[in-house]
Order: structure tokens, then C-alpha cells, then sequence
């Protein structure tokens, strides 16, 4: 039977059509199921990376910053080729058009200048371990916020992952309330003042300034009253943490931050009572905080726990160095700067000697303590515009939003306000991890909150964007070469770290053992190589002090591949004044039984001078080394010159002097300059109770009663010295017919250790009265 031509095709068409439905669904059934998956992972990112400041893995060098973004980076690493390929296939995940994401782009084109022309380039690309503040560590970051910017678009996006974060700091906040009452309770014992889980209070601080305004936000916005509640027992929690922390430029920002939110509020608000009620409460708030200032010297007042936050009088002059230094470093090269991460080369390059007036720890600075110098000197003029300009553009964003409706008066003082509290405690300190993480979250929500479909309004679509399928070859091919640059760059210097904190702790028990582990870590690639020379040196220094090195059978194996660690170090940082200084430390110590290495020390101190020309520090140990060697008036000469860099602090003075009493024998001079080491503007402090000898001898040599018998007044203000000193000392005293002096400093000596009066005792029964044996020690008139 013949059939119907347009019936015929009617039914092919029918079979046409479900079949091309089929593979359609079918296509857009696996379409869709991609698309999930790939979210899936990119959340595993955009949420694990908030994880950083509570990530501490102690079995590397600085777990506190370390361990936090070497999981940083391998979460990163891991879930951003998805995003990518999500990116790819569906534009409505691509990061938007937005003027504060296109100066974030163009901050760090300004920050790949600065490595590009650094004068350590590899320095400013990897960073350090102790800072990871690398270009390369910063575009996980970026990686990070493009993320967060490509699927978190509206409201009930932002609270669920602002909730998480204040759970988060929730959690932060407890562990540093447990540490102020059990100060071991992680690696390090923690001070009077707690950073928890991020060790250093001001970063502390810091991220808590950050959770206390997103919880008000929060607030603000919820309606609940059980999430209220929620509200209500995190605040606390953070406060007492932000307090605990005791941070008075984290206090300074967060007022500055208040101050802000009340103008906006006061300005723009449209309920009279609200700005009122505003108005009054920051009033009252820094009404309270007048008070108790005034009052910060009054025993109630200083025993509270804000106490250190009332008082402003620590000294800032080391700040103001670092300041000064950065600024002069800017003006030397002020087109991309000394390159990022490159401060420490320029502070030594350029070192005031007036540091050392506060101790040695303030003498080795890697920052300027001030973000915005640090920006300036390390990025130069290129860097710091568009550092500017990143908030330009935020503060534009957020009143651009405002003025369309997107976010409401509230919504806006609160994003104003943080920016500002943030900017301005880092106008004391430097940018940090936590900060880090938290300053990037912040520009995402300000990047999303200034467009309409933050609020549900449809986005403005100006053409048609192709959409792709999943192209999973691609992404396998692409995630597995992932998987071998997370390995290359975040596991393998991991692993070194590693063996390096193993070589550490197994040194003085099993030689041998350890030995190996430091040849493991040193051939496990990492570029994070100057704490390995470092601990290793530093290992070596020690035990030969305790005189156990020359027990070790293989200690020169290790003393050798001590020195060429030091000269790989040396060589891929020769700017860098301190691994010089460290390996000429360790030349100097193994000089004593290995004396050849003299040649190695003196070598390498002169290096080190070159690199930082007036650093007392390397002139005290070349100093030393001459005199180990014979070379008295060589010392001498390298001492005068070192005390002339900083005629103000006694430490010149009482170095100097020190040479001239005992290797010259010039007891006149030597003890006059001792003396003055204790009187000029800046004296010298005592950093041993062995220096109580030498200060004593001074004083008895000059001869005058009256100095001598003051000096024996402030014996309690002086390092805690043994029962043995202490009797030297008042058996000297003794000798030169003071016996009423003698009998004074006992009584004193002997409140601070009763076991004073039977060392004395016993010296005097041994005969051994001239116990300081330093100079022939006249009569005091």
C-alpha cells in the first residue's frame, strides 16, 4: 500500500524532533549537572579559604604564617581550574565589569612592575616564610576574590558566608580567651597580651575589627531573634578577644571606624531618632574612654584589661625611623620602588644607629610599620596610585550604590566605615594574612553590593554571551597540572620546612639523624631556603657554646654544609646583610677550635658592613674577632667608630670601654667611659647579670663614693644576677675599704637572693677576695 508523501514526512519530522529533544535534554541534563559540580568545587575554595587564620599545622618554620598559606595556596590551587572552566562555560559566573575589580587588577600590574625590577626580584616574587608576602602568594588572593565575585551576587548569598565568617571568628576568639589563662596552649608560650591562633595580638586585632562590622551589618539587617541572640554572643566573644589583644593602632582604627559610621549615619539618615541615638552612643563611648584616659595613671584604672589601650607614652622613635627610611628609600627610587618584600634590604642599606637605642629587636626591620610607607618604598609612585586608587574606587562604589537604592543608610555606613578602620590601624602596622583574607572578602561584597542584582533586580545585558559545554578533557588536563604546580610550589616547600623543624629538634639528641634530615630538606625544592642556614648556624653556635659540639662525631661534616647552605644563601640574596652577619657569627664561634675559619668570619663581617655601613652590630662582632685574634688596637679602632654613629646611646660607650679596662689595660679611660655609658642620654642596658662585674669594677675604679653608693641603690633595677656575683661584687668592695658599702649591698643582694650572704661567706673563707681580678682597684673618697 502506498503511502502519503507529506504523511511520511510528517513522521520523520515527528521522530526528528523527539530525537533532537532527547539529545538536547540529555545534553542539558549534563550541562547542568557541570555546572553544579563545578560550583560545588569553587564553594570548596570561596569557603575553605576563609579557613586561612584558623590554620595552624606546628611542624614547619612559623606555623602561625606558614602552615596558614601553604593551605592557602593548595586550596586555591585545587579549586580555582574549575571556577574556570565554570567561568567558561557559563558567562553569568564570570567576575563583573566593576570599576573597584578593574583597580584591584591594576594594583597588581603596579605590584608586577614593582617584582620586575625589584632588587630582589625572587625575594619580591616568593616572599619569606616568616611573611609569605610574595607576588605569588598575593595572586592566590586574587584568584581567591574573582572566585567570590563570580557566584556570590545577591543578599542571601553574602549572609550565609558572612554568618560562616563570624562563627569562624567566633571560634578564633575563644581560642585566644583559653590562651590568655593557658598561655602553652599552642606552640609558643603567649605574653599578657594573646593572639591565638594568629600568635601576634595585633593581627588579632586586626581581624576582629573586620568581624565586629560585619556582625553589626548582620544585625542590622536580621530580623530573627534567634540569629539576633547568635549576634550578641559572638560580639562578646570578639570583643573581649579585640581587648585581650590589647592593640592600641587596631583601637585608634576601630574609634576612626566608629567616628565615620556615626558621620554617615548623622549626614544621611532620615529618621531624626536614629541619628540621635547614633550620635549619642559614639558621643558616650568616647566620652567613657576620656575619662578613663585621664585617669589611665590611677592603680583601679591601670589594673583593667584595657589598661595597655589607655596609654599611648611606649616610644614611637622607632616607628619614626623605619618612617623616615621608607620615605628615603622612596625618593631613591620612586618609580616601582626597592621591589615588594624588599624592605629589610633597603632598611639595612640605609640604617640609623639610633635603633639600637631600644635593643637589638628593633634593629632588624622588615616593614615599615606603616602600609602606606611600605607601599610608597616597596611599589614606588606606580604602586602607590594604584593603591590609591583601589580606594577611590571603593568608596565610589559604595556611594553609588547608596544613591541607586542597592544598599540602604545602614548598609552603607557600615561599608564606609570599615575601609576606614582598616586603613587607618594600618597606618601602625603592616598587612598580615588574616588581613589579608579579610580585606579581600571586604572588596568582594563591595563589588557585589554595588549592583542591582545584589537586590534582585535583573542585570543589564548589553549582548548576548556564549554559552559553551563542558569540555572535561580539558578540565582533567588542566586540573592535573594544577595538581603538579601545587605539588612543585606549596608541597615540596611544605615538606622542606618540614624536615628543617625535624633537623631542629633532633640535633643535640641524635646527631646523626639529623644531619640527615637537614641533606633531605636541603634537597627538597623550595624557595623559601634562608631559614635553613639560619637554624642550622644558630644550632651549631649553641652547642659549641655548651661545649657539646666537639662531642659530635660528624660536627664538621655539619659545619661544612653549614658554610654551604650560608654561601647558597648568600649568593641568590647578596644585598641581604643578615645571612652575611649570621655566617659570620658562625665562622667566628667554630674560629675557637677550628682557627682558620678567623679568615672566614672577618671576611664575611666586612661583607656584611658593606651591605648595612652603620650597623653597630657587625662592628661588635668584627671587634671581637680581633680581639680573639690579638688585635687589640684594631678592635679598638672599629669600636670608636661604631661608638661615633650614635653618640647619644651608651652602647657605643660601654663597648668601647670595656676594650680599653681589660684587653688595654687603660683602667682610667676605660672605666670613664663605662660610666658614661650610663649617663648620656640613651644608657646602655644591661643584657646579662655578668655585666654587673664590669660595671662595678667601673665604678670602684673611678673612685667616687657618692656615684658608687647610688649605684647600689638601684642593684633591684638591674638583670637578676647569682648569689656568686653578687658576692664577688661585695667582696671587692671589701677590699678597697668600704665596708659600710659592702655591708649596704649585701643587705639589698641579699633580698633579691638570700643565698648572697653565704656565697659572700664562703669567698671569704677561701681566700678568694679579689674575685673580680680586673684592676687594681683604688679607694673610693
Amino acid at each position: 500500500m502506498r503511502q502519503n508523501p507529506s504523511s511520511v514526512c510528517r513522521r520523520g519530522f515527528v521522530v526528528w524532533l523527539k530525537s533532537g529533544l532527547r539529545v538536547t535534554l540529555s545534553r542539558n541534563m549534563t550541562r547542568t549537572k557541570a555546572i553544579k559540580t563545578l560550583k560545588a568545587i569553587s564553594y570548596v575554595g570561596i569557603y575553605g579559604g576563609l579557613l586561612l587564620p584558623l590554620m595552624f599545622i606546628p611542624v614547619v618554620i612559623f606555623p602561625f604564617v606558614f602552615s596558614k598559606l601553604i593551605y592557602f595556596q593548595v586550596i586555591i590551587g585545587l579549586t580555582f581550574p574549575a571556577y574556570l572552566v565554570l567561568a567558561w562555560m557559563d558567562p553569568r559566573y564570570r567576575p563583573p565589569k566593576h570599576l573597584l575589580y578593574f583597580a584591584i587588577g591594576g594594583y597588581f600590574v603596579a605590584l608586577a612592575l614593582s617584582v620586575i625590577f625589584a632588587v630582589d626580584p625572587a625575594r619580591a616574587w616568593w616572599g619569606n616564610q616568616e611573611r609569605m608576602n610574595g607576588l605569588f602568594t598575593l595572586l592566590h588572593f586574587l584568584a581567591w576574590m574573582t572566585m567570590t565575585v563570580g557566584l556570590l551576587k545577591t543578599w542571601e548569598h553574602w549572609k550565609k558566608i558572612l554568618n560562616y565568617e563570624i562563627a569562624l571568628s567566633g571560634l578564633m576568639a575563644v581560642v585566644a580567651m583559653i590562651q590568655r589563662f593557658k598561655p602553652d596552649l599552642l606552640l609558643f608560650p603567649a605574653g599578657p597580651r594573646v593572639g591565638g591562633l594568629l600568635d601576634n595580638p595585633i593581627y588579632m586585632a586586626a581581624y576582629q575589627i573586620f568581624n565586629l562590622f560585619f556582625i553589626g551589618l548582620l544585625f542590622l539587617k536580621e530580623k530573627n531573634k534567634k540569629w539576633r541572640i547568635f549576634y550578641g554572643v559572638i560580639v562578646a566573644l570578639d570583643i573581649v578577644a579585640f581587648v585581650f589583644a590589647e592593640s592600641r593602632g587596631a583601637l585608634v582604627g576601630l574609634a576612626a571606624g566608629f567616628l565615620v559610621f556615626a558621620v554617615f549615619i548623622g549626614l544621611f539618615s532620615k529618621e531624626r531618632k536614629i541619628r540621635k541615638y547614633v550620635l549619642t552612643t559614639i558621643a558616650a563611648l568616647f566620652v567613657v574612654y576620656g575619662v578613663l584616659f585621664a585617669f589611665r595613671h590611677e592603680p583601679i584604672v591601670m589594673k583593667l584589661p584595657i589598661g595597655r589601650l589607655l596609654d599611648f607614652s611606649g616610644s614611637v622613635e622607632t616607628r619614626l625611623i623605619a618612617w623616615n627610611i621608607a620615605w628615603e628609600g622612596f625618593l631613591e627610587r620612586p618609580l616601582t620602588g626597592w621591589g615588594l618584600d624588599n624592605f629589610h634590604l633597603l632598611f639595612n642599606e640605609k640604617y640609623n644607629p639610633q635603633s639600637l637605642r631600644f635593643g637589638l629587636y628593633e634593629t632588624w626591620f622588615d616593614r615599615a610599620h606603616n602600609t602606606v610607607l611600605d607601599v610608597l618604598s616597596m611599589t614606588g609612585l606606580v604602586g602607590f596610585l594604584a593603591y590609591a586608587f583601589i580606594y577611590i574606587a571603593l568608596f565610589y562604589s559604595i556611594w553609588r550604590a547608596y544613591k541607586k537604592g542597592w544598599i540602604d543608610v545602614w548598609f552603607g555606613a557600615f561599608l564606609t566605615a570599615l575601609p576606614v578602620a582598616y586603613f587607618v590601624q594600618n597606618l601602625f602596622v603592616f598587612d598580615h594574612p588574616a588581613g589579608f583574607i579579610m580585606s579581600y572578602l571586604l572588596f568582594a561584597l563591595v563589588i557585589s553590593a554595588s549592583r542591582g542584582r545584589f537586590v534582585g533586580e535583573p542585570e543589564e545585558i548589553t549582548e548576548e554571551k556564549k554559552t559553551h559545554s563542558a569540555p572535561w578533557v580539558a578540565f582533567g588536563v588542566l586540573q592535573v597540572l594544577m595538581l603538579l604546580f601545587v605539588w612543585r610550589t606549596s608541597i615540596l616547600p611544605f615538606k622542606a620546612s618540614e624536615l628543617s623543624i625535624k633537623a631542629n629538634n633532633t640535633i643535640v639528641s641524635n646527631p646523626a639523624r639529623a644531619f640527615d634530615y637537614m641533606k633531605q630538606a636541603h634537597d627538597t625544592w623550595t624557595p623559601y631556603l634562608d631559614e635553613q642556614s639560619f637554624l642550622l648556624a644558630r644550632n651549631l653556635i649553641g652547642l659549641l657554646g655548651q661545649g657539646r659540639l666537639q662531642q659530635m662525631p660528624n660536627w664538621e661534616d655539619m659545619y661544612a654544609f653549614a658554610k654551604q647552605l650560608s654561601e647558597e644563601e648568600i649568593a641568590r640574596h647578596p644585598r641581604n646583610t643578615h645571612p652575611r652577619f649570621i655566617y659570620a657569627r658562625l665562622a667566628h664561634a667554630i674560629s675557637s677550635i677550628k682557627p682558620e675559619e678567623a679568615k672566614v668570619a672577618e671576611e664575611q663581617y666586612l661583607d656584611a658592613i658593606k651591605t648595612s655601613p652603620e650597623r653597630q652590630q657587625l662592628y661588635d662582632g668584627l671587634a671581637q674577632l680581633y680581639l680573639q685574634m690579638g688585635r687589640v688596637d684594631d678592635a679598638l679602632a672599629l669600636l670608636q667608630k661604631s661608638q661615633g654613629f650614635d653618640l647619644e646611646s651608651g652602647h657605643g660607650y660601654w663597648t668601647y670601654g670595656l676594650v680599653l679596662f681589660y684587653n688595654k689595660k687603660d683602667y682610667a679611660n676605660g672605666a670613664e667611659q663605662i660610666i658614661k655609658s650610663q649617663t648620656v642620654t640613651y644608657p646602655y642596658a644591661l643584657s646579662s647579670s655578668q655585666e654587673l662585674i664590669p660595671l662595678f669594677d667601673a665604678y670602684m675604679v673611678h673612685g667616687d663614693k657618692d656615684a658608687l653608693s647610688s649605684l647600689i641603690d638601684r642593684l633591684s633595677s638591674f638583670p637578676k644576677a647569682s648569689p656568686q656575683v653578687y658576692g664577688q661584687i661585695a667582696m671587692q668592695l671589701q677590699l678597697i675599704d668600704q665596708p659600710d658599702l659592702s655591708a649596704h649591698f649585701l643587705e639589698l643582694a641579699n633580698q633579691i637572693d638570700p643565698g648572697t650572704q653565704q656565697a659572700f661567706e664562703q669567698l671569704a673563707q677561701d681566700g678568694a677576695g679579689a674575685a673580680t681580678g680586673s684592676a687594681e682597684i683604688p679607694k673610693a673618697n
